[in-house]
């Protein structure tokens, strides 16, 4: 894979909007892992469901569409996700294996309020997500990010949307770059 910042964050905490910011700011290219993977495919029932039936075939799916996607010398993020609702609505982390496909040059956790991510869930996807099992979500992708970060032996930059300044966040960003 080319140079990679792979950015998770539970559903709703602003990875997204973020990663567009940051992608514009220093001249990257923001891939979504919900893209690449056809979620609108996988899920044609109700693309708001963010319960993944087959976990593993999911993260293969993402592995395919971002080797299809990436151009040689291209800079990226990519937001998604280091753990996800499995089928019966249980935290599971992403396998290791799909970050190791990846190869991310750096990784990047957006945190957030799981109050305030619950209510903007609500509004946005007219779902209801106990701010309890967010911040049940939240804690496990910390955990998990850091496992990844230190087995892969890069960077994890932790990103908190009310709380970090955003100025150094791109700065030290940009940096890994170089």
């Amino acid at each position: 894979m080319e140079k990679i910042i792979f950015a998770g964050g539970i559903h709703g905490v602003g990875k997204s909007t973020l990663c567009r910011d940051i992608a514009e700011r220093i001249g990257l290219i923001h891939l979504s892992a919900s893209e690449l993977l056809k979620w609108k495919d996988l899920n044609t029932n109700d693309e708001k469901n963010k319960k993944v039936t087959d976990i593993p075939d999911t993260q293969d799916r993402l592995l395919k569409g971002l080797v299809a996607a990436i151009e040689q010398n291209g800079k990226y993020i990519l937001d998604g996700h280091f753990c996800l609702f499995n089928k019966n609505g249980d935290v599971t982390p992403v396998p290791f294996d799909t970050f190791a496909g990846i190869n991310p040059i750096a990784l990047l956790l957006v945190t957030g309020d799981p109050n305030h991510i619950a209510s903007m869930l609500k509004e946005r996807d007219q779902r209801f997500y106990a701010a309890d099992l967010l911040a049940e979500m939240q804690e496990q992708e910390l955990i998990h990010a850091q496992m990844i970060a230190n087995q892969l032996a890069i960077r994890l930059f932790v990103f908190n949307i009310k709380e970090t300044n955003i100025e150094q966040l791109i700065h030290e960003l940009n940096e890994s770059f170089t």
